[in-house]
């Protein structure tokens, strides 16, 4: 099993996606920053990015970046599975 294929199953079994990959994120020796709050009078418009297994996510929050994460890691796993459009044989 691959590591994109470890964690795509982690994260079929997950009930919160984004602590999945922060977990992966941290074992792989990674750095995860939580964005500072989305309200009050500290707020300011950030950018989160999420670098693992060789891809990469990016939203204007953790979940959004996980949610594109977790897309492109579908898209290569059927890629590399020799189903670029995830449709069977």
């Amino acid at each position: 099993m691959t590591k994109l294929e470890e964690i795509l199953a982690d994260l079929r079994q997950a009930s919160d996606p984004v602590a999945v990959i922060r977990a992966h994120v941290l074992a792989e020796g990674g750095l995860w920053l939580d964005p500072a709050p989305r309200s009050g009078p500290d707020h300011r418009p950030s950018i989160v990015e999420i670098q693992l297994a060789g891809l990469v996510g990016i939203g204007p929050s953790v979940v959004a970046a996980t949610d594109d994460w977790v897309l492109q890691a579908q898209a290569r796993g059927r890629s590399q599975a020799g189903d670029p459009d995830g449709r069977s044989s």
